[in-house]
């Protein structure tokens, strides 16, 4: 039996267990849904526990928020299946035989991921920026992410077997936002966990607006520091899988750790107001994630991995 693992946070996941219980009835598979909200807003509580009424789909809620770690160990420990399937709440399957796509090639490695993919462009301008960084550096092919299959790892669309996982799981030191799944692909390649990429994505509903995607992306390099000090003998692996760490490293060794945070400090206004712009650069969203983790180095404490 495959567990499906649905960790709920703000986000509609009613058409979801439709459509994945719709296919698993097609293809004669057997699955559960297990589907946890973290402590989101009452509207979406009020919409999401109706999947509660298919005797295949078990809904839980918290009263408080546990995080994305914590939450998907959680809901490995409820599983009763001998593979796990972990999709994002904001995920969409975009193969109508999606689920039978990973049950053909259950016996082929011990974690099999399936990619992401991202709709036409959006009308709103504000969407751009979050659209356009996905097409351009998470929607790849499955080829193309089997070249570095640990590095490729994203926590958003994957399957692992259920004793696979035990073994690794997520984090809990990784709190907030970001770079959970950067960690656990690390703790993959440590363990020399075998590892298949195909081309079965699910499509990525959940675009955020472009300031609501800043606060993220800054969550997500604060986090990506902390990883430093939470792996301190993966340090050289991080700098070598991660290219925003590769390039702030190399800018630092020439001493332009200071241009780039009076840059981020003095032009931030401005370089905000143009990626959220109808026609944002992904160069320029690359100078400012540099300068702000400049700004992230120079605040957080490695030794304890607080802000100051």
């Amino acid at each position: 039996m495959i567990s499906i693992c649905l960790p709920i946070y703000n986000f509609d996941i009613t058409e979801l267990a439709e459509e994945l219980l719709r296919q698993a009835r097609e293809f004669n598979i057997s699955v559960e849904i297990l589907a946890f909200d973290d402590a989101s807003l009452s509207y979406y509580k009020k919409r999401n526990s109706r999947v509660s009424i298919n005797s295949d789909v078990h809904y839980l809620e918290f009263d408080h928020n546990l995080g994305r770690s914590r939450i998907r160990n959680r809901l490995a420990d409820f599983a009763q299946g001998n593979w796990l399937l972990f999709m994002d709440c904001d995920m969409m399957p975009e193969l109508p035989n999606f689920l039978n796509n990973y049950n053909s090639v259950i016996d082929q490695a011990n974690v099999i991921c399936g990619g992401t993919s991202y709709g036409p462009k959006p009308f709103k301008s504000e969407l751009h920026l979050r659209w356009k960084y996905g097409i351009y550096r998470e929607s790849r092919s499955a080829i193309r992410r089997q070249v570095k299959p640990y590095s490729s790892f994203l926590s958003g669309n994957f399957m692992i077997r259920k004793d696979v996982f035990n073994t690794i799981r997520f984090n809990e030191d990784m709190s907030g936002y970001g770079h959970e799944d950067t960690l656990f692909g690390l703790d993959l390649k440590k363990h020399n966990v075998s590892i298949l990429h195909i081309n079965n994505p699910c499509i990525h509903l959940g675009i955020e607006p472009c300031f609501d995607y800043l606060i993220k992306t800054e969550q997500g390099i604060i986090n990506l520091v902390r990883l430093l000090r939470i792996v301190p003998d993966q340090k050289k692996s991080l700098r070598k899988n991660i290219r925003l760490l590769r390039f702030y490293c190399a800018f630092r060794t020439v001493g332009m750790g200071y241009p780039l945070r009076w840059i981020f400090r003095v032009f931030n206004p401005l370089i905000r107001r143009m990626l959220c712009s109808s026609r944002p650069s992904i160069l320029l969203f690359d100078l400012y994630k540099l300068g702000m983790i400049a700004q992230v180095f120079n605040k957080v404490n490695l030794s304890n991995g607080k802000t100051s």
